[in-house]
C-alpha cells in the first residue's frame, strides 16, 4: 500500500506530504486547526482533515493585500 492510500497519516507522514514541520503539526492540533485522532500511543491525521487543512489556507496574495 502506498501512502497515497492510506486513509490516515502519521505526523511524520503527514509533515513530508503537506509541509509544515512536526513542531507545527502539534501547534496545529492544539490550537484546533488540524484534527487527529488517537489509536493507542500513536496519532494519526485522517487524509480529509488534512485536505480540509490544506484548503482552509489563504490563497496566495490574500494575506498582503497590495
Amino acid at each position: 500500500m502506498q501512502a497515497d492510500d492510506k486513509r490516515n497519516l502519521t505526523i511524520l507522514e503527514f509533515s513530508a506530504s503537506y509541509g509544515p514541520s512536526r513542531s507545527k503539526v502539534y501547534e496545529l492540533m492544539k490550537h484546533g486547526a488540524l484534527k487527529a485522532v488517537k489509536y493507542g500511543k500513536r496519532t494519526y491525521i485522517p487524509r480529509d482533515e488534512a485536505e480540509h487543512w490544506l484548503q482552509s489556507l489563504p490563497a496566495y496574495g490574500q494575506l498582503c493585500p497590495p
